[in-house]
């Protein structure tokens, strides 16, 4: 093995040899401390913008849902909780650490994205570095790695960049390790590429398709015949296999895998073009638009001319490999792997309850920038063309780029969240911590209907902000869609049915261990669903404990969430329950279980907290 390195320096990586393939030969080749200080600064430049830009928008809603997760701990159970169908240990620790260091801090986050962002060029740029040599073509290389939109809407999105820096981290490690495999560094190579393969699957599942790029770029870099590869290369698989298989492990222990179907094969052969348009239009700086409904989740909206010229481009660099360099169609091959199983992988699991909304969702094509930018670049540095032509291609596909992350900064600048949260924060510390708050939903515009858990309450517990939750001190208050903090009342939709007091001052009493149910009048005919908030007027000599249950006109019972005091003061008094499980209504269900209790109950309602104008 030691023997292929030096044949492997003398062909591929040659300065000599790289700079005869440059694009022209009037350009002297650069020296290589100066060409990694230039991809080193282009790290630091592209990725300071992007933070910069990202310190704009602030916390989506599946941010707050995992941040409130990883308010949980660092406790093997919590870390391998399921999120929707995956399994992300990695994703759950790198919350756990937000919520440990920093609470909803939006800031600490942009740094530690900016970190992983300047690191991922750095390596991709370093890459190109160690296959071209001292090239102008290195450089380019980086910059197209750092401008191209497929990555810049998971960067922004916290959740999304969670998952996907780290599989570029760490699938550009993993391809550093085949290099130091390919020119006989064995055991380096050994130490670090596995684990990158098992940190970038714990953060990602789907980020294990770096190692079909990792197999195209070992097949580029082969000098000597096939089996003798073959042979030479099992051992490296071999390593490559134990991460995988102990990740597979893990899923099936800990997985939840959902059940889903592929569509019919007109559709598949429908959402088949829009997967590809992704990385063709990547190829003209597309998608040049986003959608105006979910943009700020990453959804293009590309016109049709951007896949076309991406296709024109396509052609004519895969012309140039078949002519040049037949061995870098392998990485165009990777390119066309890549897209393909994630086109199965969104058909299978997300069109039922989706369509095709995943397949344009830039969350799930992040990392193609890696197999796309070495594909471009290994075959682009054959091309015979005037400086001039090459010049304004370059320029009109950096143009194409800038207006894509243009638009989409727009769109991600009207993200309602950062005011929200600075607005709430203020209200909050103006307030202070006695303040009492109806646990009412977070704001549409923050909270899709997918939220397991839309409620204020955790977030805030998880920030560490002080507050009370409906409390039976005073009437609560409830954080409007702007966040303030606004006087409110509930808006009843039914009330109990209580017999009239025939003697003393209480009609109803449950004494000891009772249960008692009371129907309920609407105040409409209809009977909507909704997560329904309780109010009970009460009067206690002493603290009690009590359950409380709605019942549906289906007869099922759904119990409603005590406040953040289970029991009930002693007094006259309130308590404020809820917001219970989606149910309809017919009647409230109360039960006791202390011998000594002995609780009046005075009046019942049931409806839903709206601010008092």
């Amino acid at each position: 093995m030691r023997g292929i390195q030096p044949t492997l320096a003398r062909r591929r990586t040659a300065p000599e040899t790289a700079v005869r393939r440059a694009l022209t030969g009037s350009l002297s080749a650069p020296d290589p401390t100066v060409l990694r200080a230039l991809v080193i600064g282009v790290a630091i430049v592209q990725s300071v913008v992007l933070g910069l830009l990202a310190r704009r928008g602030h916390w989506l809603s599946d941010d707050l849902e995992f941040l409130v997760q990883g308010g949980q701990g660092f406790a093997p159970r919590e870390l391998l909780t399921p999120l929707n169908d995956h399994i992300a240990p990695g994703l759950r620790f790198v919350y756990a650490t937000f919520a440990e260091l920093a609470p909803l801090n939006w800031d600490f986050t942009v740094v530690s994205r900016v970190l992983l962002q300047a690191l991922a060029i750095a390596l991709l740029g370093l890459l190109l570095l160690r296959l071209l040599g001292s090239s102008w073509w290195v450089l380019t290389g980086t910059v197209v790695y750092a401008l191209t939109p497929l990555s810049m809407p998971s960067f922004m999105s916290l959740s999304s960049g969670v998952n996907n820096l780290p599989a570029h981290v760490f699938g550009l490690l993993l391809l550093h390790a085949t290099v130091d495999w390919s020119t006989g560094r064995r055991r380096r190579a050994v130490a670090y590429g596995p684990l990158s393969v098992l940190i970038s699957l714990a953060c990602w599942e789907k980020s294990g398709l770096i190692l079909v790029t990792a197999l195209a770029l070992s097949l580029y870099l082969r000098e000597i015949p096939l089996k003798l590869w073959l042979r030479r290369t099992w051992p490296y698989a071999a390593a490559l296999t134990v991460p995988i298989i102990a990740f597979g492990i893990l899923y099936a222990v800990n997985g939840n895998p959902s059940a889903g179907h592929l569509p019919g094969f007109g559709t598949l052969v429908e959402l088949a073009g829009k997967s590809f348009a992704v990385p063709l239009g990547a190829l003209a700086g597309g998608p040049w638009n986003w959608s105006p409904v979910a943009g700020v989740f990453g959804l293009a909206d590309a016109p049709a001319v951007v896949p076309v010229l991406g296709g024109i481009v396509a052609v004519v660099l895969l012309v140039t490999a078949w002519r040049q360099d037949r061995r870098v169609l392998l990485l165009w091959g990777s390119v066309a792997v890549y897209t393909l199983v994630t086109l199965v992988l969104v058909s299978y699991g997300r069109f039922d309850g989706f369509g095709d909304v995943f397949t344009v969702h830039y969350h799930y094509w992040s990392d193609l920038s890696i197999p796309l930018t070495l594909a471009v670049v290994l075959t682009a540095k054959s091309l015979r063309i005037p400086p001039l032509v090459a010049v304004g291609v370059g320029l009109a596909w950096a143009a194409g780029s800038v207006v894509s992350l243009a638009t989409f900064a727009q769109t991600w600048d009207d993200n309602p969240s950062r005011p929200y949260f600075t607005t709430l924060r203020a209200e909050l510390e103006s307030a202070g911590p006695a303040v009492n708050l109806w646990d009412t939903r977070l704001p549409e515009s923050l909270s899709i209907a997918l939220s397991a858990d839309p409620r204020i309450s955790p977030v805030l517990r998880t920030a560490g902000i002080p507050f009370q939750l409906q409390s039976s001190a005073s009437e609560p208050r409830m954080v409007d869609d702007t966040g303030r903090i606004r006087p409110a009342h509930l808006s009843a939709w039914a009330k109990d049915v209580i017999p009239p007091k025939e003697k003393g001052i209480c009609s109803v009493v449950l004494q000891g261990a009772e249960t008692m149910t009371f129907p309920l009048r609407a105040t409409t005919a209809e009977h909507p669903t909704a997560n329904w908030f309780v109010k009970i007027g009460y009067l206690s000599s002493r603290e009690d404990t009590v359950a409380v249950e709605l019942v549906g006109t289906d007869g099922r019972a759904v119990a409603v969430p005590p406040a953040a005091r289970a029991a009930w003061p002693a007094g006259l008094a309130n308590s404020y329950l809820g917001p219970a499980p989606m149910t309809d209504l017919a009647a409230v269900r109360i039960r006791t279980t202390d011998p000594r209790t002995n609780l009046c109950i005075g009046n019942i309602e049931i409806g839903l907290p709206q601010v008092s104008e």
